[in-house]
């Protein structure tokens, strides 16, 4: 089965992915408060706990008694105020854990000192000792404190702090807190606190955690940890204290919550419980209505008073621990466990699927009843729970993506609806362009049309096809571009992957350039990959090299016919001027060779240029070179060589009567069949550069063995040039050597313009008279002493036969 994900798909996808891993960590909580507070708005209002009253040390007081802080010695007079109308727990949500007055003090004990001392009475007047006896007194207001704290019995104090501290107080590590719980909380949130003086902690029944800069916040941490241990929020310590619980009865129970005797209760993964938004407000008295009796004591009789700084334009943080104090004792705190955070995650990836799978796929009104069944389920999700149990289930998140994501949907069905044409004919239409591209070898505007298109079996199979089409130009970097999509859009398709492997493989090679003869014979070798084109003819293998090029055994695409395929790179051998005569010069010569037609000369069916490289296709000769027969163990008979050398002289004249000089006659260049007697000159067109006779190089082009004197000096050649060259390869199939040979080619070609040849019949005493004739002729220096037509030489020839033959007879 053929299945492909688009782009947007998997851009898509992975956004689904990114919001479902965003929903188990618990992000967007700001988004799930508000819309907690919403759903908390729709319940009834829970009554706040009668045993749970605030006194506010608010601005009136501070109006009436001095700026905040007070002398410890006013909250020393509420606390035995409060003490005395039976308050059940007094929680003390002030700051003590620096003391008062400690340099005045210091002060007083010096002077006392000093006052102490036997010289004192003659300098100072005989009262100081009473009166420093007084003001120490009257500025020693913590340990008036301490004394009211010690004698009520029920105070708990607090340790104001900082959420999220970031590292634990080391001054609260070395308390050693007597109030700390037995069991850790590792989970709770670290916080930096300070702890009240030891004298004030001395008489209380225990420290709790008030946050100082949460005021306001629905998130209340019950258990807390600093300094090595696990402390109690101020608000749990209170509630416990008012049901007349001890610390011991408080424990922390992993991720599920904290225990308080045989209550448990639920908190989150960080030990926090939610407010209800919407309880009552805790009833507050202000500090001087307490103190002055307008408040009736029996109104604060067996409660949990919670004393603390309340200012008219910011919200208290001892009016929140109240609230946690009324919630607790009613039991009425909302939870949010572990584990709703990973169901939260589960219900957006699902949400997510059916925007991006399934709602495309219905109809406007189906889409819209399945879309509100799912909207009316995660409402329900959140709510139910909510006002049934006091749990939350954040869906916040799902919710919006379902709302906005079907919005987007009908958007989108919108936009494609009135735009005039459908993705998918438009897909179409480009897709025949492409096509269209591709008939017209434009392979770049046709791939650009195809990766228009939407995904599909067709449209990979047309690039597929656009990508065999560039193997076989020898474009492999825009074929393996091509494979690479689409292996984007179908990573399935058949061998896709060996196809790109073998591919990287041959165009990262260094040493193949795209016109190289060593790329072509590499793509032929390697398998799997298209046959390189060259022109309209498939390569198929390498047949032979030479100074000038390559040999490829090819296939005509168009009629099927097998061919021979000479091909050059003209910019390797040439450059500048040279490289654009050289260039005029082989289609000029390779042109007029097509046109001849003898028995004995290979046929050209071709001649052209594809990216960079020159070709003529010819014939596809059975049989081998006459170079194979040129060594003394492997020489053809006497009659045969001279047979051969027949057909040779008579190819040329013909070619010389059409004024074509071949310039590279040898062995190499001349094929045998023996079964047959077929002999066939081969590469006209490639031999007429060799009057270009420097390359970039600044060597000889051609084969310096066989050249003619006229041809090593440089000089104008004729078809006598060829005969010389015919002579030399006649010399050397009979002897097994050639008439030249030097160390260097500055003495070769000294020898060939100046010495005379050695002695055919030397060591060869069995070649006649007649031959030796005809070598002589053919291999004199001065061209007009030689043969003057390949037809002369073709004759004295056949004399060179009849003579053997009545010889023979």
């Amino acid at each position: 089965m053929f299945t492909v994900l688009t782009n947007k798909t998997l851009w898509g996808l992975l956004l689904v992915l990114l919001l479902s891993t965003a929903g188990v960590l618990g992000s967007g909580r700001s988004l799930e408060r508000g819309f907690y507070r919403f759903s908390v708005a729709l319940s009834s209002h829970h009554s706040v706990n009668p045993q749970v009253a605030v006194v506010a040390i608010d601005d009136a007081s501070v109006k009436k008694y001095g700026p905040w802080p007070w002398p410890r010695r006013l909250l020393a007079a509420l606390v035995d105020k409060l003490t005395d109308a039976k308050a059940q727990v007094v929680a003390l949500g002030v700051d003590l854990s620096a003391p008062q007055n400690a340099e005045a003090l210091d002060y007083l004990g010096q002077l006392k000192a000093v006052a102490a001392a036997e010289q004192a009475p003659a300098i100072m007047p005989a009262d100081l000792s009473a009166k420093l006896d007084e003001a120490q007194a009257a500025l020693s207001t913590d340990a008036v404190l301490a004394a009211s704290i010690a004698r009520s019995g029920h105070v708990v104090l607090a340790a104001p702090g900082q959420r999220d501290g970031g590292v634990e107080d080391e001054a609260s590590s070395s308390g050693h807190w007597r109030f700390a719980l037995q069991t850790d909380a590792p989970t709770a949130p670290h916080m930096v606190l300070r702890v009240p003086q030891a004298p004030f902690l001395q008489g209380a029944r225990g420290v709790g955690f008030l946050d100082d800069e949460g005021e306001g916040s629905l998130d209340i941490p019950l258990l807390v940890r600093s300094g090595g241990q696990t402390l109690p929020s101020l608000g749990l310590l209170t509630a416990t204290q008012e049901q007349g619980n001890d610390i011991d009865s408080l424990s922390a129970q992993g991720w599920s919550g904290v225990q308080l005797g045989d209550t448990h209760i639920p908190t989150d993964r960080h030990m926090q419980v939610l407010l209800h938004d919407a309880a009552a407000p805790v009833p507050i008295y202000g500090f001087d209505e307490v103190m002055t009796g307008a408040v009736q004591p029996e109104r604060l009789a067996g409660k949990a008073v919670l004393v603390g700084r309340v200012q008219s334009q910011f919200p208290a943080a001892v009016v929140t621990s109240a609230r946690l104090v009324s919630g607790l004792l009613n039991g009425d705190l909302v939870a949010a466990p572990y584990w709703v955070w990973g169901v939260r995650g589960l219900v957006t990836l699902l949400v997510g699927l059916y925007l991006l799978f399934l709602m495309p796929r219905l109809s406007l009104l189906i889409g819209a009843v399945v879309s509100g069944f799912l909207l009316i389920a995660l409402l329900n999700g959140e709510l139910v729970p909510l006002l049934s149990q006091s749990l939350w289930v954040p869906l916040a998140l799902p919710l919006s993506m379902l709302v906005l994501g079907h919005g987007s949907v009908l958007v989108m069905r919108f936009v494609n609806a009135h735009s005039g044409v459908s993705r998918g004919a438009l897909s179409e239409v480009n897709r025949e362009l492409g096509l269209a591209y591709q008939a017209l070898n434009r392979f770049d505007q046709a791939f650009s049309r195809f990766k228009m298109c939407l995904p599909s079996k067709m449209l990979c199979d047309n690039l597929m096809a656009l990508g065999q089409e560039l193997e076989r130009g020898r474009r492999y970097s825009q074929a393996v571009e091509v494979y690479e999509h689409v292996q984007k859009l179908a990573p399935a398709y058949a061998d896709l992957e060996d196809r790109l492997e073998r591919l990287r493989q041959l165009n990262s090679s260094p040493s193949l350039a795209g016109t190289s003869a060593g790329a072509i014979s590499r793509a032929i070798a390697t398998g799997g990959v298209q046959k390189p084109m060259l022109g309209r003819y498939e390569l198929v293998k390498e047949l032979g090299r030479g100074a000038m090029g390559v040999v490829y055994l090819g296939k005509d695409a168009k009629i099927g016919r097998q061919v021979a395929i000479k091909t050059m790179a003209l910019s390797d051998e040439f450059d500048g001027a040279t490289l654009k005569e050289a260039h005029d010069r082989f289609f000029r010569e390779a042109e007029t060779a097509g046109r001849m037609n003898h028995p004995n000369i290979v046929t050209i069916y071709d001649v052209g240029e594809d990216q960079g490289l020159a070709y003529i296709a010819m014939d596809f000769l059975s049989g081998d070179p006459l170079q194979k027969y040129t060594t003394s163990a492997n020489l053809l008979p006497m009659g045969e060589v001279v047979a051969v050398v027949l057909k040779i002289a008579e190819a040329l004249d013909f070619a010389h009567k059409h004024h074509v000089v071949h310039r590279d006659i040898k062995p190499a260049n001349i094929m045998y069949d023996r079964e047959s007697g077929r002999v066939k000159i081969t590469d006209f067109g490639i031999a007429a550069l060799t009057d270009l006779s420097k390359t970039k190089t600044g060597t000889i082009l051609g084969s310096p063995l066989y050249m003619s004197p006229e041809q090593v000096s440089g000089k104008k050649v004729d078809g006598r040039s060829d005969l010389y060259s015919l002579g030399v390869s006649m010399y050397q199939l009979l002897r097994g050597e050639l008439p030249y040979e030097a160390a260097s080619l500055t003495g070769l070609l000294f020898k060939i313009a100046n010495e005379p040849h050695p002695d055919v019949t030397f060591l060869r005493p069995d070649i006649p008279p007649t031959v030796k004739i005809v070598i002589d002729r053919a291999l004199q220096k001065d061209p007009d002493q030689r043969f003057q037509t390949g037809m002369e030489m073709a004759n004295a020839l056949r004399l060179c036969l009849g003579v053997r033959k009545r010889s023979t007879a």
